[in-house]
């Protein structure tokens, strides 16, 4: 059983190297329960068992569409899934917030999304 401290090096660790060179990884500061489902635009997925759910933002500096995708980090047993996207999860109503899990040398500060709580810390 993985905590959402090694749920998150797993994550980053399964990253390929252009997202390490250019993407933001953000992550939901809650996991999601097994049976949670997730609606972004148009993309659903439903949660296979409790998860660390991450959104990848493989070109930050670019406008909407672009390449992007979702990820679980199954918190029983590690494995990680992956759902390719175009569209960014931010203003979609869930039950909780996203923060950034990590951000590429390359990105400017502009182009990272931080909530009004992240930007207080």
């Amino acid at each position: 059983m993985l905590d959402a401290s090694q749920a998150h090096a797993a994550l980053l660790q399964q990253l390929t190297e252009a997202e390490r060179r250019g993407a933001v990884v953000y992550e939901l500061t809650q996991t999601a329960t097994q049976g949670t489902v997730l609606s972004f635009p148009h993309q659903t997925i439903t949660v296979p068992s409790d998860a660390l759910v991450a959104f990848i933002d493989r070109d930050p500096t670019a406008n909407w569409g672009h390449s992007c995708r979702y990820a679980l980090v199954e918190l029983s047993t590690g494995r990680i899934s992956s759902w390719e996207a175009r569209f960014p999860p931010f203003g979609i109503p869930i039950d909780s917030e996203w923060r950034v899990a990590y951000v590429a040398a390359s990105v400017p500060e502009g182009a990272v999304v931080r909530s009004k709580s992240s930007n207080q810390q």
